[in-house]
């Protein structure tokens, strides 16, 4: 199958997604409410930086300055509408050359990369119930929820901020038995959505489908039949969909051709079971046993979907159950043939070929050090701020695990960066000169904060 081309403005590999936690028993749901503001007293603004020019400049945390100091407060962005009931889910966030477009529970915004300059906005025909972490053409694929159920889907452009066509996802009867697998508080497995190129998948616990993203036209689908059940998608570079078949998991590349004749077919060890997909491009799997304790990596071959190595979790990752949905978790990051992993105080990397430990980058020992991209031979390594301790930046040497140079964020950014990072809420990317804290949790009143940008040139 040919593979998509990746845009180039985006700072890390391509990831399939973050979302909130499944409600089934694969894995528990991590919406959880924002803790409330700490009241901090906090100085003015200084900031350290070490290993680059320009360490006695005055930060500034003027937002929409677009010329913030290295750590200080570029802009940020509060939630637009006032979240409700049923509808308070902002999953996901994806980038244009110039923009970051976010979406709330009932609105994509987007907004500039340097000045946090609204774009455009559109308004949701509905509540938004998933979305593809990966873009395609510019497309980007949403599924929303209506009177309580998942049903419907859209197209928007997000580069012209156009949204191309709704609709249905599959027509049902209002006594059709499969309904209840579209309905948030009665499905088996959550309903996911996945783009790869031209194409869009869905699945839901007894179906999937690939839809063209131009017009919405059906190119195939795929019943599923007990005791099977689809878990999830994921996109990117290519389209995986992963099912369970009683005590095993089944990963399959699919053909977006022809649903029914994948490309191979991956059949998992008795007991084992795929929690995440954390990218397609090597297949990486995230296996954990099934009662939400995560295990071990394992990486499969691109062209015929054999076991090439596994990585055992240790103590000392980070590996609690992803605030994630299907493909994309803030604790792991793929990037070629290495993944690096979060750990309490460190970041590991680890060769994908062989399954060797390659470096260990130590960190804050009290904090978890994300892994967040990796840009000229160098990863950006992000520790959230709290209470007591400012947040950090680092960029290690992928080869060595040294740090080059590290970031000291301002400390008024304490609370801000506390409030997101503490109920797993908080996924931060880097995007051109900017270190963005992007909020993938619940949007609990007009205050959240949906987007903080921070300089990070």
């Amino acid at each position: 199958m040919p593979q998509p081309q990746q845009p180039s403005y985006l700072s890390h590999p391509p990831l399939p997604s973050y979302f909130p936690k499944r409600t089934t028993g694969r894995r528990k749901f991590w919406i959880a409410g924002l803790v409330l503001a700490l009241l901090l007293a906090c100085g003015g603004g200084a900031y350290a930086l070490w290993g680059g020019p320009g360490d006695d400049r005055a930060p500034s945390a003027a937002p929409g300055a677009g010329s913030a100091g290295a750590g200080a407060l570029a802009w940020k962005k509060t939630a637009r509408t006032e979240p409700s009931k049923g509808a308070k889910s902002a999953r996901g966030a994806w980038f244009t050359p110039t923009t970051v477009v976010k979406p709330e529970p009932d609105m994509v915004t987007a907004y500039d990369l340097k000045s946090g300059r609204k774009q455009w906005s559109l308004v949701l025909d509905g509540v938004l119930c998933a979305s593809s972490r990966d873009v395609g053409g510019d497309r980007v694929l949403i599924a929303l929820k209506s009177a309580g159920v998942c049903d419907v889907m859209t197209v928007i452009d997000i580069r012209r901020g156009v949204r191309l066509w709704t609709q249905p996802i599959a027509f049902h009867s209002a006594d059709d038995p499969d309904l209840d697998n579209f309905r948030p508080d009665k499905w088996q497995a959550e309903l996911e959505v996945a783009v790869s190129g031209e194409h869009g998948l869905i699945t839901w616990a007894t179906g999937a489908k690939i839809i063209r993203l131009t017009d919405g036209k059906l190119i195939g689908d795929s019943p599923q039949k007990a005791p099977c059940r689809y878990e999830g998608a994921a996109g990117g570079s290519r389209m995986l969909t992963v099912a369970r078949c009683e005590r095993q998991s089944r990963v399959r590349s699919q053909n977006p051709e022809a649903l029914d004749k994948p490309h191979w077919t991956w059949e998992g060890r008795e007991g084992e079971e795929v929690d995440e997909v954390l990218s397609t491009r090597p297949v990486v799997l995230l296996i954990g046993d099934g009662q939400n304790r995560l295990l071990r990596l394992v990486t499969l071959g691109d062209t015929d979907g054999k076991e090439r190595s596994r990585i055992e979790l240790r103590d000392d990752h980070d590996s609690h159950a992803c605030s994630a949905s299907m493909s994309k978790c803030p604790e792991y990051l793929v990037d070629g043939d290495t993944v690096y992993l979060a750990g309490k105080g460190s970041t590991a990397a680890y060769d994908l070929t062989n399954g060797r430990e390659k470096w260990t980058y130590k960190a804050d020992a009290n904090r978890t050090a994300f892994p967040v991209a990796v840009r000229d031979g160098r990863l950006a390594v992000y520790v959230a701020g709290s209470p007591e301790r400012v947040g950090e930046l680092s960029h290690v040497a992928t080869r060595t695990g040294k740090a080059a140079r590290t970031t000291r964020l301002a400390p008024d950014l304490r609370a801000t960066e506390w409030r997101l990072a503490r109920p797993k809420s908080l996924v931060a990317r880097l995007a051109g000169d900017r270190l963005l804290l992007i909020n993938e949790g619940a949007m609990e009143s007009l205050d959240t904060d949906v987007i903080v940008a921070v300089a990070a040139p």
